[in-house]
């Protein structure tokens, strides 16, 4: 059986077609119905992203509003109670005025009495009051049995605070001022705390004193914000609500739902809702939460989207909502669009189907004229091949079969043919190799510098890029010599040893550094090459040169990125690659000690031209070459040699003489005499800037000139077990084996615990209990000190929240200075507000107190909680009676140094009485430390020393 070609094409391009079709169209339906999935599952995803984001942004903004509101009270106390006081002044002086010539001082006295007695003010919360500087209540708005005698004297607030003290104290210092303590409201008949302002009325030495409550502002600023917040509606529908803890609903944009406690809603869902809403939060401050809900004016309910948040202080709880309807819409939308793409996708196939049937068709049909169009061919070249010599055409036959029985056919021509081919075809190369020599002129011509000579280097040629780069005319060029680019920093020895080559027929290569016409700088890679003629005499020269100038500069910025800049010597990276390169090294490291101060004192400019000075004269220093003087970073040089240059006890010496001659040198600069003292460490072993550096240090601490790291074993030792210490501790901390013992605080009165201080201790892995002596300095090295200091203020707080007992604890000015760890005691003294009444902060102090405001500050929001402050280890280190005047103290521990000897040395016990006088003067109390004897103990009591701690009363132990 024999089938047609052109049927067999047909069929197999057909079903081809249509599978591909086919296959085509059910991964294109797959993948528009995948891209649909994603699309919907980003849409909701980032629809309920931004719709959190919104939530929370109207949340924040309310709660900034109410931020305000909180934050506004104590301005507006302020200057309201001050107002007041000043009007009681100025009726008080105008009735002192009035009768000062005519009356006696007591009957002005009770008009001024009688004037302010009976006025009221801030809802009868407010009311004026008088007192004498010796604590006798003159006049009392609210109860006249405290007028004329000393009862409200001793009298004492919750805090346990004598309120007459506060405010004579701020009379006596200031003449007027802000007061804060707490007495009974007029009202609810409930002691709270207030803020007034007195004023000395000078004729009498009386003081007049204005107050008011601070929950009274509070309500009224609660109102106020309240009322703000109902106000505030966005987008379409949005609104924000604001619940407290037990579940009654304070603000609302639909009134209906305000006013509403938890437990008399009737409606189950509402109730569920409000229910949920506090659940979600638990312990947290902020949440999102989805639940079902109906629209405004709508029975149909549909999911919402809700973000709720915290406000500590005032106990609310702020929310709003989204309805989640809307991403629903647009999910339907995207299924709508998925259709229609689905239905045109369909459409267009089934043209590309109809298209191919008819391309198929019409290519069948093309194909068979040409094999038709073939047969004809060689039909007339069998009836002619006995005639001519005409060959078949092969490129007019488009089938493979039929071109290679066309060549063979024509190979019968060619043997007749061939002698008349190959001469042509010699002709052929001849032509061709010329047109080659020429194009390689041309390649060479437009990529080089070109430029020919006569034997005696006079330009006889010159190329359009030697014009270009030189800046000459070929005009100027050609006649002249090459001595006119040549640059005058290249020396005769290699314009000398380039004729000396060529002259002896043979090739120069080298670098050449030229001038163009207006005298900029390039480089050429030049070859030169002697042209012989027939006699092997030089005819000319012909030049060949390539532009290197970009190399030349990149090199020259490399070896910058190796060279400090500012004395041009060696830098850090240059050092490290040749401690990389090199082997059998000594290496020293200097420092300038107290570099730093000369930046701070007289400027970077005076610092770096010192540097500069210093650079300069260590070079002169170095006379042997041999010695590689580098300059690292900021105040620090590094001197390198081998071993095989000199012995490292040679070098040594040499080290010791640099550093002596530095120091004899005064230095000059700006008229500012500048003297310069040097550290160094020497390594001769590998990780040879490693020991150099820790040499160095070593030295800084035992105060030394130069060390070197061999004979100092104990560097690395050291180094190693600060690191051990270091990961003891961080894991300590993960694992929570930092720990508090609590020793207990005698009163000498009666002999009786009144306090507990909280001292700080590391439990090993074996159980080990270890002393703060032991991982202090390392935690303050290692950036650890601070989560430390935070975790006794946790533990303390955890143990001491409900019990009934005073307690202290530790914290260094570093603590003080740290905004993290206040924040964090803030955080707890808010939390356990009894507890902050019973808290005793221990200032210790490892060096002198700089900033005395910060301090202040500090001590000041610590007492508005109730706390006492406390001065530890006074009478040794910085301590001092300059900060029993500056700070506002309530205790002074005096240092067990002098406790602990106060019966052997005459001069501790005369320092510590000079100490328990000055403080009984200043009504501080006084501990003494480190009692651990029943002598000692005796003795600090007859003293007058208020309470004792040490080993004797009771050694630390651990909390339950």
């Amino acid at each position: 059986m024999r089938y047609k070609l052109s049927k067999i094409i047909f069929y197999i391009v057909f079903c081809i077609s249509i599978f591909s079709i086919v296959v085509i169209e059910v991964f294109d339906v797959s993948y528009e119905y995948s891209l649909y999935q994603d699309n919907s599952i980003r849409l909701e995803k980032e629809f309920v992203k931004k719709q959190k984001q919104n939530l929370k942004l109207e949340v924040q903004r309310a709660i900034a509003l109410i931020e305000y509101n909180y934050n506004k009270k104590e301005k507006v106390i302020s200057e309201n109670v001050k107002e007041r006081t000043y009007e009681a002044y100025s009726l008080a002086k105008s009735l002192y005025e009035k009768y000062k010539d005519t009356k006696t001082k007591e009957e002005i006295l009770e008009l001024i009495k009688n004037s302010l007695r009976n006025i009221r003010f801030y809802d009868g919360y407010g009311y004026y009051s008088i007192y004498s500087y010796d604590g006798k209540t003159i006049m009392h708005g609210i109860n006249k049995e405290y007028e004329n005698n000393y009862k409200l004297k001793e009298y004492k607030d919750l805090n346990g605070k004598k309120i007459l003290d506060t405010i004579i104290n701020v009379a006596k210092k200031k003449n007027e001022g802000y007061v804060n303590w707490r007495f009974l409201d007029p009202i609810n008949k409930k002691e709270d705390r207030k803020t007034g302002y007195l004023k000395v009325f000078e004729p009498y030495n009386l003081i007049i004193v204005a107050a008011d409550y601070i929950s009274r502002i509070e309500k009224e600023l609660k109102k106020e914000a309240l009322d703000r917040i109902r106000k505030i509606t966005y987008a379409n529908d949005g609104y924000i609500f604001i619940f407290d803890l037990k579940g009654n609903i304070l603000a609302h944009k639909y009134s209906k739902y305000e006013g509403k406690q938890l437990s008399l809603i009737k409606n189950s869902k509402e109730k569920q809702v409000i229910e949920t809403l506090m659940n979600a939060l638990g312990s947290k401050d902020e949440t999102f939460l989805t639940y079902s809900w109906n629209r405004p004016n709508s029975i149909d309910f549909t999911d919402k989207l809700t973000y709720i948040k915290k406000f500590e202080k005032w106990g609310w709880i702020i929310g709003t909502g989204a309805y989640l309807d809307t991403m629903h819409k647009l999910l339907e939308k995207e299924k709508q669009t998925l259709q229609e793409k689905t239905f045109y996708r369909l459409f267009y196939s089934l043209c590309i189907f109809i298209f191919l049937l008819v391309f198929i068709y019409f290519t069948f049909r093309k194909i068979s004229k040409e094999m038709d169009k073939s047969f004809s061919v060689f039909i007339d070249f069998f009836k002619r091949a006995n005639i001519t010599n005409e060959k078949i055409q092969t490129k007019n036959i488009k089938f493979y079969e039929f071109k290679e029985l066309a060549i063979y056919a024509n190979k019968m021509i060619e043997l007749k043919l061939q002698n008349e081919h190959e001469l042509e075809s010699k002709n052929k190369e001849v032509l061709i190799n010329l047109s080659l020599l020429n194009e390689y002129k041309k390649a060479v011509d437009a990529s080089a510098i070109v430029s020919k000579t006569d034997e005696f280097g006079v330009i006889t040629f010159a190329n359009d890029k030697f014009c270009n780069i030189s800046g000459f005319t070929k005009e100027e060029l050609i006649g002249a010599k090459h001595n006119l680019v040549r640059h005058p920093d290249t020396k005769k020895e290699v314009y000398k040893d380039l004729w000396e080559t060529i002259l002896n027929k043979r090739v120069w290569k080298g670098v050449l550094k030229n001038k163009t016409k207006k005298g900029k700088t390039y480089y050429v890679k030049s070859t030169i090459v002697p042209i012989l003629d027939m006699d092997s005499n030089i005819k000319e020269f012909i030049a060949i040169r390539y532009d290197i100038s970009d190399l030349i500069n990149q090199e020259k910025r490399i070896k910058l990125q190796t060279t400090d800049i500012l004395t041009n010597l060696p830098n850090r990276q240059k050092l490290l690659e040749d401690l990389e390169l090199k082997d059998c090294l000594i290496l020293s490291v200097f420092n300038i000690l107290r570099f730093k101060e000369v930046n701070e004192y007289y400027g970077f400019e005076v610092g770096d031209k010192l540097l500069l000075s210093v650079a300069q004269k260590l070079r002169s220093l170095l006379k042997n070459n041999n010695l590689f003087l580098y300059k690292l970073q900021g105040d620090e040089f590094a001197i390198l040699v081998n071993k095989n240059i000199i012995t490292l006890k040679e070098f040594k010496i040499q080290c010791e003489n640099i550093i002596h001659s530095i120091k004899q040198i005064k230095f000059e600069i700006e008229e500012n005499i500048l003297e310069v003292n040097l550290v160094a460490g020497i390594s001769a072993e590998k990780n040879y800037f490693i020991n150099a550096e820790m040499a160095k240090n070593h030295a800084k601490i035992e105060n030394k000139d130069i060390i070197i790291f061999d004979e100092n074993r104990e560097i690395k030792s050291n180094l190693i077990e600060n690191i051990n210490w270091t990961q003891k501790l961080k894991k300590a901390l993960n694992e929570d084996r930092i720990v508090i013992f609590i020793q207990a605080i005698i009163s000498n009165e009666t002999q009786k615990v009144e306090k507990y201080e909280c001292l700080v201790r590391m439990i090993d892995e074996d159980g080990t209990i270890i002393s703060p002596f032991k991982f202090l300095n390392v935690a303050k090295k290692s950036k650890l000190y601070n989560e430390l200091t935070q975790k006794v203020i946790k533990k303390a707080f955890d143990y001491f929240a409900n019990k009934d007992v005073e307690f202290s604890i530790n914290l260094s000015l570093e603590d003080i200075l740290h905004k993290p760890t206040i924040e964090f005691l803030k955080e707890k003294l808010e939390e356990n507000r009894n507890a902050a009444q019973r808290l005793i902060v221990e200032i210790v102090e490892e060096e002198g107190i700089e900033n005395y405001q910060e301090i202040c500050d500090f001590i000041e929001k610590l007492k508005s909680y109730g706390c006492k402050i406390a001065i530890d280890d006074f009478g040794t280190g910085y301590s001092n009676f300059e900060y029993l005047m500056k700070l506002n103290v309530d205790i002074v521990k005096i240092d067990g140094s002098m406790i602990k000897y106060i019966n052997q040395d005459l001069n501790a016990k005369i320092v510590t009485e000079l100490i328990v006088t000055f403080a009984k003067k200043l009504n501080i109390k006084t501990v003494a430390e480190f009692v651990h004897s029943q002598e000692i103990h005796e003795i600090v009591t007859d003293m007058g020393i208020d309470f004792s701690q040490g080993f004797y009363l009771g050694v630390p132990k651990p909390i339950e």
